[in-house]
């Protein structure tokens, strides 16, 4: 092994041959007379001869030969907001030069070729790099959950005297060499404050031994780092002891080196100020290269710009923002005002409707509940808001906090205030619950026990909901602004129509703090009077539901790699606590909450007609009088009926067999009405002026159906013009619509099959009333007739479909396309439609096949009897013509 002054009139020489021992006195910072011994030495030892290597000089000083180098190039540098959330810092151009491929430059100018970049967020941006530089691209999936420790083990294969930098760092002048000594960490001296990591050290070799975050007049550590091949085997052994530990997810690689600095020798190298930068905001990069904020590609900040009609000049003081679990956010000062822009996170998309919170922030700005909106786009969901100054935070202990909080949230309630969208907290869980399902997560071991608590409290909770109204739906501590006597409301991502318990539940569930007594003591200040048994138990239950809600929301934020940290356990409380308390509330008061006592089909049809009559509307099954009179009566002994009014326990009741999805098959091309399909796909052409699928749209929702699907394939962008009417459209998109029958259509949605109605979207609907808010078995619709040519059933005595076939000449029921499934059936049909699929034989079946005639034996599908005139099935061009005489051409005679 060399010493340090050995290596250092080795190196010289090597990249000087036959140098002046004076010329390597001042290269190396030696004396003269040190110099002469060390050369003497090498000499003698035969590593030089006439002032040059030799083979043996080569050998000896290989061990110090650079490897590799390392770009960490994985993490959000959210504090250089705004730039961030839309590009990694390392690929910013700074003085006309992207600060990655600057320093890929100096490593290979110093011939280190073997350059590996370790990417994460935005990773696609970096993907050009492999083949204009020959870097390698290693991808660290752990970047959103872990600091940049994990980028490092990503990679711990190929560290050895190496490298290791960042992507964002500039170096003035080029700091990389072909052989080092030892391992070192770059540092440059502060004059003032500063926050960076402050070094300590230790002898004239300065060899690190701690450091501390902030200080003053210090040398912090400031660009790369080298490490041996040495110092690399022993600090990944500490990384490997430590990697799954809780305490390490958040700690940098510093952080690690130094809690073991002790035994990991590491040295600090000197660097002169200016020579090493590193950006940690937008105003350094400023300081730095002036026309930068002029010249850098941001959306961000031309969304500033329009929508403040300012130049990018006047922004100034960007600062980001810690706070929030779903989102980014910065704040900012433009022309003496100051805003917070809010950038959405990754995986929003997925479970908020931007547009409806935008809907409901301009209610809420036109009813002064807040008053910092300025703007949001609703198709992109960037937002900005006026910056709210001298707010204390909301205090759940403070009286006059929780009840002007309150009194806030139900003058939104009680403001008339409607919105296109609603948001019911059980199945938006259900939903995310789906989602962690299909990508394989590894639920809790309760998660199921608890589920099944909040399962028997939904249909108790929706039977005593009254009329949907606004909700905020995340109305919590953090979201009240308190300033003053004022309050200011913010955060609107979750708005939209639902259960006005479920704001209070909100507020309880979301960090209160409160005990149950605690809760129910707060529930008069929301009404402002007395409450009733029936409304306290509302309100807790609807903590129970909401807190679950956000519990399943944390496993999909974990999912996402956006942990919520505590936040988890505070939801899992609330769901499970508030649960079992208003179990006990229900049962004190003799309220169902078993599930147990399923209706008979007359009492369902009952409860149906005495709930549809409530409505103002009416159920379309019926039973004879004497039957309707003796099962009313027991009703009413039961308490599910009281006056020929449905109870809230009829409600709950009633809840099972409540539909809850509406699935429009509308992908085919429609050839037999052509020319009208030319441009336009059979479901969007008009009859009577109306689109066909509207009339199924309209009777879906108002049989309170809002969550509906639409498969769609055949021009599928027309299908686009009906979100202007109705916004809350889900679509489904079949790539197959055009190869296979429309079984692929039911392939793509048959996930979606629990509790709904399937329609084929070209059925000319007279009667909405077939499109019913409660429906008792699967069934299919139809009606009875002598002989026909097209898709009839066979049912047994019980109604049970037992064939299903074209043209019959005997009495038979004529098939209509429109299908109710229960949650049993739906739940098999999304295993079954894929696997039959699956088969050789059945790419071009239709879908109904499925359960009637491919798996007759996993269901029980009856036949819902229809007039032939309640629905109608446009095929051809010649069907449209009868219904609708505008589509007649009349000749003038000759």
């Amino acid at each position: 092994m060399l010493s340090r002054s050995e290596f250092d009139v080795m190196l010289a020489l090597k990249k000087t041959p036959a140098a002046s021992q004076r010329a390597i006195a001042l290269r190396c910072g030696m004396s003269l007379g040190t110099v002469n011994a060390v050369v003497k030495s090498l000499v003698d030892r035969g590593l030089v001869e006439g002032g040059t290597l030799t083979a043996e000089g080569e050998d000896e000083l290989s061990p110090y030969k650079v490897r590799n180098a390392v770009i960490m190039a994985a993490g959000l540098s959210s504090r250089m907001a705004p730039l961030s959330y839309e590009c990694p810092k390392g690929v910013l151009k700074v003085r006309g030069e992207v600060l990655i491929e600057r320093q890929i430059r100096q490593l290979k100018e110093a011939g280190i070729d073997d350059i590996t970049v370790v990417v994460g967020f935005k990773k696609e941006e970096f993907f050009y790099l492999e083949d204009l530089f020959g870097v390698k691209i290693v991808v660290n999936t752990d970047y959103a959950t872990r600091n940049n420790h994990a980028t490092l083990f990503q990679v711990r294969d190929i560290i050895g005297n190496t490298y290791i930098c960042s992507s964002d760092n500039y170096f003035a002048s080029n700091p990389f060499e072909r052989y080092v000594y030892d391992s070192y960490y770059a540092a440059v001296f502060e004059e003032g404050e500063t926050d960076e990591y402050c070094l300590q050290t230790r002898g004239r070799d300065k060899r690190i031994t701690g450091a501390v975050v902030g200080g003053s007049h210090s040398w912090v550590i400031m660009g790369h780092a080298y490490w041996t091949r040495d110092f690399t085997c022993d600090f990944m052994r500490f990384l490997s002891q430590e990697y799954h530990l809780t305490e390490t997810v958040g700690k940098l690689w510093d952080d690690i080196f130094l809690e073991h600095a002790d035994e990991l020798r590491m040295y600090m190298r000197p660097y002169e100020k200016g020579e090493i930068r590193e950006f940690d905001s937008l105003y350094q990069l400023q300081d730095f290269d002036p026309l930068f904020i002029e010249n850098v590609a941001s959306n961000v900040l031309d969304n500033i710009c329009a929508t403040l009609n300012c130049q990018r000049g006047d922004i100034s003081n960007v600062k980001p923002i810690k706070k929030g679990l779903t989102n980014l956010s910065f704040y900012f000062e433009c022309r003496g005002e100051a805003f917070v822009y809010r950038h959405p996170g990754a995986g929003t998309d997925e479970i908020i409707n931007r547009q409806a919170e935008t809907y409901a922030l301009k209610i809420a700005s036109d009813l002064g509940l807040d008053s910092s909106f300025v703007y949001e786009d609703p198709n992109l969901g960037w937002k900005i808001s006026r910056y709210i100054p001298d707010c204390v935070s909301f205090d759940y202990g403070n009286d006059e906090h929780v009840g002007r909080a309150l009194s806030l949230v139900r003058r939104l309630h009680e403001s008339g205030a409607d919105s296109p969208w609603s948001f019911d907290f059980y199945d938006e869980a259900c939903k995310i619950e789906s989602l962690l399902a299909a990508e394989d997560w590894s639920f809790p071991a309760d998660f199921f026990e608890v589920k099944r608590k909040i399962e028997r409290l939904v249909p108790l909770v929706r039977a005593g909901s009254g009329a949907p109204v606004l909700c905020h739906n995340d109305f919590y501590g953090p979201n009240i602004l308190v300033h003053g006597d004022g309050l200011c409301l913010i955060d609107w991502e979750y708005a939209a129509m639902g259960d006005y318990g479920c704001d209070f539940g909100n507020f309880v569930a979301q960090g209160s703090g409160y005990s149950v007594e605690r809760a129910k003591q707060a529930v008069p200040l929301y009404f402002g009077r007395e409450a009733t048994a029936d409304e306290v138990f509302h309100l807790i239950a609807c903590t129970a539901i909401v807190g679950w809600y956000w519990y399943v929301w944390a496993m999909h934020r974990e999912l996402k790699g956006a942990p919520v940290g505590e936040w988890f356990y505070v939801w899992y409380r609330s769901a499970k606590d508030y649960a079992e308390a208003a179990l006990s509330m229900a049962q004190a008061v003799g309220m169902p909450t078993t599930g147990a006592g399923a209706l008979s089909y007359e009492e369902f049809v009952v409860l149906a007609q005495a709930e549809a009559k409530m409505r103002g509307t009416v159920h379309p099954e019926s039973i004879d009088d004497a039957s309707r009179d003796a099962v009313s009566a027991r009703l009413c002994e039961d308490g599910l009926l009281a006056d020929g009014a449905v109870t809230p326990r009829g409600l709950a009741a009633l809840e099972p067999y409540r539909a809850k999805r509406a699935v429009l098959l509308a992908a085919g091309f429609g050839s037999r009405l052509l020319p009208v399909t030319v441009n336009t796909p059979k479901p969007l052409a008009r009859v009577h002026g109306v689109r066909i699928i509207d009339r199924l749209i309209d009777a879906v929702m108002a049989a309170g159906i809002d969550e509906i699907y639409i498969v769609r394939g055949y021009l599928a962008e027309e299908f686009d013009q009906l979100l202007s009417k109705y916004p809350n459209l889900h679509f489904i998109d079949n790539p197959l619509f055009d190869q296979t029958n429309n079984v692929s259509s039911a392939v793509a949605a048959c996930g979606h099959f629990e509790r709904a109605y399937v329609f084929e979207s070209d059925l000319f609907l007279t009667n909405s009333t077939l499109v019913s808010k409660y429906q008792y078995q699967s069934n299919y619709l139809g009606f009875p007739v002598e002989r026909t040519d097209d898709w009839y059933f066979d049912a047994d005595g019980e109604g049970v479909i037992e064939c299903l076939a074209k043209g019959k000449d005997a009495p038979c029921w004529q098939m209509v396309g429109l299908s109710y499934w229960t949650a049993a059936d739906g739940a098999r049909l999304a295993r079954d439609i894929p696997e039959v699929f699956e088969r050789d034989d059945a790419r071009q079946i239709f879908w109904d096949d499925v359960a009637i005639v491919r798996r007759p034996e996993e269901y029980s599908v009856h036949v819902r009897r229809c007039s032939p005139d309640d629905i109608l099935e446009i095929d051809d061009f010649d069907d449209l013509r009868r219904i609708d005489p505008a589509y007649v051409v009349r000749h003038k005679d000759a």
